[in-house]
């Protein structure tokens, strides 16, 4: 066999083997990548309960912040167009039932907020709390 044909079949055999193990090297990134995505998100969960545990919450509950501006303030919801809350709602215009303990009338309709609410996911969450931002 001449040299340049030993070095083509090198050269081949180190591309086919590299293209495998490229592959598999990458399938296996994916799969750590979703893994660490959803030790990501437990972590976040966690420490929304570890939170609300601090707050006095019952257990299973969780305490998400978030920022908006009032755009409406009625006698057990307020109407506010906030961010995105990370674990909870997408940035938009929600309405949330207001708890006995949260501040009232301190906010009216245009007020930036900062404001947290209180409860076990998207349903089933009350705002406890409301300042100024």
């Amino acid at each position: 066999m001449r040299m340049w044909q030993v070095a083509i079949l090198v050269n081949l055999a180190l591309a086919v083997g590299l293209g495998f193990g490229y592959s598999a090297w990458g399938h296996r990134l994916a799969t750590l990548d979703s893994e660490v995505k959803t030790a990501q998100a437990q972590v976040e969960r966690l420490t929304r309960e570890r939170e609300a545990c601090f707050a006095g919450a019952p257990s299973g509950e969780q305490l998400w912040e978030g920022r908006g501006i009032v755009r409406a303030v009625y006698p057990r919801v307020l109407i506010v167009t906030h961010e995105e809350i990370p674990g909870l709602l997408p940035a938009r215009t929600t309405g949330f039932r207001l708890a006995d303990s949260a501040n009232r009338g301190r906010a009216h309709a245009g007020d930036p907020i900062r404001f947290w609410l209180q409860g076990t996911g998207y349903d089933n969450n009350m705002l406890v709390r409301v300042e100024a931002w």
